[in-house]
C-alpha cells in the first residue's frame, strides 16, 4: 500500500512540472499607426498557455476589435491561426477594411460663446471634419478643446448639452452631434487683496484689468507672473473667486501677497581663467519704504579685481517696466599691465517695452586714477549716455533659441565739467540656433568704437581691449591690443570681436564644441587680426552650463594653447 501511495504522490510531483508554453502573438496584415495600436492592447492580455488559446480567441478578437475601432475602422477580418508544429506560436491575420469617415458634424454653439471669435477660430482648426476617418481620440479632443476655452474665457457654466457618436459599419459612416451650451461669460470684479505690506502705490501699475472686463485666464497668469517677478513678494496668489460671483457675473479675485524677509543676503563663488577663483554676495532691502523703493548692494571678489557697488531702485509707476536707479560703486583693479582705482556715481532712468527692449538713459560722474604701462595719471568725467538691450531665450537653462544685444553711447565734454572730450560707442550681438535636436550653432559679434584726440587721454575702463575667454578665445584676458616700446599693453580705439561655434549633443547634459573666434584693438585697422580656434566639452548644470575650451591662438608663428573655464548663460 505504501509503495501505490509513493508512486501517486511522484506522479503529482511530476505532472506539477509539466507545462503549457506561454502563447507568443504575431501581429501580421498591419502596418503603422493601427499595427502599433493594435499591440499595445494585444500586450494587455493577461499570459496564456497554449492549451487555453480557444478559450481566449474572443478576448484576442475583442482587443483587435476595440483597437481598430478607436482608430476609425470598424469592419475588420480577423483570423487567429495556430502553428501546428509550435502551438505556442500564433498568427493574428487582420485586415483592416475601410476606414468609417465622418458624415455629418453637426456642432451647435450656444450662450455667449456663440458670438465669441475665439470660438469661432477654433471651430476652423477643429481635428474632426466631415469626411475625415472618425477616431475616438480625436472626438474627445475636440470636446475637451471647447471646455478648455470656456473654462479660460470665462464660461464657468459651460457644459455639453448633448454629445453624440452614431456608427454605421455597413455604410462606413459616422454621424456627430456636438451641442454645446456655454452660458453666459464671467467679467471680472474687484480685486480682494489680502497682504502684509502696504501695496496701494505698486498694485495698481500692475493689473492690467478693469472691472468689468470680459475674464480671460491669461490675464489674471499675467497678473500673478508680474507680483511674482516684482522683486517685493515671496508669496503670491491670485485666484478667481467663481462662487461669489455678482448677479452681473462679476468674478471677484483674491489677491495673497507675503512679501520678502527685510533683509536677504546670497552668497556665491565662481572660476574662469580670465580672473580666477571669485567670491560674490548680495545683501537685498526690497521694502524701503511704501512707495517700493528698494536698495542692494553687491561685492565681488577676485585676485585682480574688487568691486563694491550700491543700487538704490525708485519704481516709476509699473515698477517692472518704469523706473530710476541711483547707483554707485567703487573698483580696484590690478590686472597684467593696469592698474586703476575708480569711484562711480549715476543716475539712471529705465523703461522697458513691450517688445523687451530695454533703454537705460544715465549720466554718470567717475573719477579714476590709474596705472596703465608706463603712464600713470588721474581722469574726472561727466558722462552722460543712453544703452538699448535686449535678451530673448528659449528652452531655459538649455536654450534652443536665442539672440541678445546690447548697444550703448557716451559722450563727454570739456565744457560740462570733463576733463576729456570723447564720443564713444560699443555693441555686441549674440544669437543662438538649434538646427535639429542635436546641433546648435552660436555666433557672436563686437564692436567698439571711440572718438578722441588720443587714446592715452582716456582711463583704462574706457579704451578697448579684447582677447580672453568671452572674445577671442586662445588668447589671454585683454591681451590684444597695442603695445609700447616694453611690451606694456596700452588700449585701442578701436574693436573688433566675431566668433562662430558649433555645438553637438552627445548626451542628455553633455556637448562637444568646436569655434573659431577671430578679433583685434586697434587704433588703424593697419595689424592683422587674431585667430583662435579650438574644442570644448558643455555640461549643463542646475545653475546655467559649465564651458571648458582648448583654444589655440592660430594666427601667431608660435602657437599659443590656453585652456578657457567659464560658468553663466549662453546668452
Amino acid at each position: 500500500m505504501s509503495k501505490r501511495i509513493w508512486g501517486v504522490f511522484i506522479l503529482l510531483l511530476l505532472s506539477l512540472n509539466v507545462r503549457a508554453e506561454d502563447v507568443s502573438l504575431e501581429l501580421q496584415g498591419l502596418k503603422g499607426k493601427l499595427k502599433n495600436n493594435t499591440q499595445v492592447y494585444l500586450d494587455q492580455l493577461p499570459t496564456i498557455d497554449a492549451e487555453q488559446l480557444p478559450r481566449f480567441r474572443k478576448d484576442i478578437e475583442t482587443a483587435v476589435i476595440n483597437s481598430l475601432q478607436s482608430l476609425g475602422y470598424y469592419n475588420p477580418t480577423i483570423e487567429i491561426v495556430a502553428d501546428p508544429d509550435k502551438p505556442e506560436r500564433v498568427e493574428v491575420r487582420v485586415t483592416a477594411g475601410e476606414p468609417v469617415r465622418v458624415r455629418t458634424l453637426d456642432l451647435l454653439l450656444q450662450g455667449d460663446s456663440a458670438s465669441d471669435p475665439q470660438f469661432e477660430q477654433l471651430i476652423g482648426k477643429l481635428s474632426l471634419k466631415e469626411g475625415d476617418v472618425f477616431r475616438h481620440d480625436r472626438y474627445e479632443k475636440v470636446k475637451a478643446s471647447l471646455l478648455s476655452l470656456a473654462l479660460a474665457r470665462g464660461y464657468f457654466d459651460a457644459n455639453y448639452q448633448r454629445s453624440q457618436v452614431l456608427v454605421y459599419p455597413q455604410d462606413k459612416a459616422a454621424d456627430v452631434t456636438l451641442s454645446f451650451d456655454s452660458g453666459p461669460r464671467y467679467r471680472f470684479g474687484e480685486l480682494k487683496v489680502d497682504t502684509d505690506r502696504p501695496v496701494d502705490r505698486l498694485l495698481p501699475p500692475l493689473v492690467t484689468m478693469q472691472p468689468g472686463d470680459p475674464y480671460q485666464a491669461i490675464r489674471l497668469a499675467e497678473l500673478s507672473r508680474n507680483l511674482s517677478t516684482s522683486g517685493y513678494f515671496r508669496q503670491v496668489e491670485v485666484l478667481p473667486v467663481v462662487s461669489e460671483a455678482d448677479e452681473n457675473n462679476r468674478i471677484p479675485l483674491a489677491v495673497l501677497l507675503r512679501a520678502k524677509a527685510d533683509n536677504e543676503v546670497e552668497v556665491g563663488a565662481g572660476f574662469s581663467t580670465d580672473e580666477g577663483p571669485r567670491l560674490s554676495t548680495s545683501w537685498d532691502k526690497p521694502w524701503i519704504n511704501s512707495l517700493g523703493h528698494s536698495l542692494q548692494t553687491n561685492l565681488k571678489l577676485s585676485a585682480p579685481k574688487q568691486d563694491i557697488s550700491v543700487i538704490y531702485k525708485i519704481p516709476r509707476g509699473d515698477p517692472l517696466n518704469n523706473y530710476y536707479t541711483i547707483q554707485g560703486g567703487y573698483q580696484f583693479l590690478d590686472q597684467d599691465d593696469t592698474e586703476s582705482d575708480r569711484l562711480v556715481v549715476s543716475v539712471h532712468r529705465w523703461d522697458i517695452d513691450t517688445n523687451d527692449w530695454t533703454r537705460d538713459v544715465f549720466i554718470r560722474s567717475e573719477y579714476e586714477s590709474y596705472t596703465q604701462g608706463e603712464q600713470e595719471d588721474t581722469s574726472l568725467l561727466l558722462i552722460p549716455g543712453v544703452s538699448y538691450s535686449r535678451t530673448r531665450v528659449r528652452g531655459g537653462l538649455d536654450p534652443v533659441w536665442g539672440d541678445a544685444q546690447l548697444a550703448t553711447l557716451e559722450l563727454s565734454e570739456p565744457w560740462w565739467g570733463s576733463d576729456t572730450r570723447f564720443i564713444r560707442l560699443w555693441g555686441r550681438s549674440k544669437w543662438l540656433r538649434s538646427l535639429g535636436d542635436n546641433h546648435r550653432v552660436i555666433a557672436r559679434a563686437e564692436q567698439g568704437a571711440v572718438w578722441v584726440d588720443a587714446v592715452d587721454e582716456l582711463p583704462p575702463s574706457l579704451r578697448f581691449f579684447t582677447g580672453g575667454d568671452t572674445s577671442v578665445r586662445g588668447f589671454g584676458y585683454q591681451s590684444i591690443t597695442p603695445v609700447d616700446e616694453n611690451g606694456d599693453r596700452l588700449g585701442a580705439k578701436y574693436a573688433t570681436a566675431l566668433s562662430l561655434e558649433y555645438d553637438y549633443k552627445v548626451a542628455e547634459k553633455w556637448r562637444v564644441a568646436t569655434f573659431v573666434d577671430t578679433g583685434t584693438a586697434t587704433n588703424d585697422y593697419t595689424e592683422d587680426w587674431k585667430v583662435g580656434t579650438g574644442i570644448g566639452a558643455r555640461w549643463q548644470t542646475p545653475v546655467g552650463p559649465v564651458r571648458l575650451d582648448l583654444a589655440f591662438g592660430v594666427s601667431e608663428d608660435q602657437i599659443p594653447m590656453r585652456i578657457h573655464f567659464t560658468l553663466g548663460p549662453e546668452l
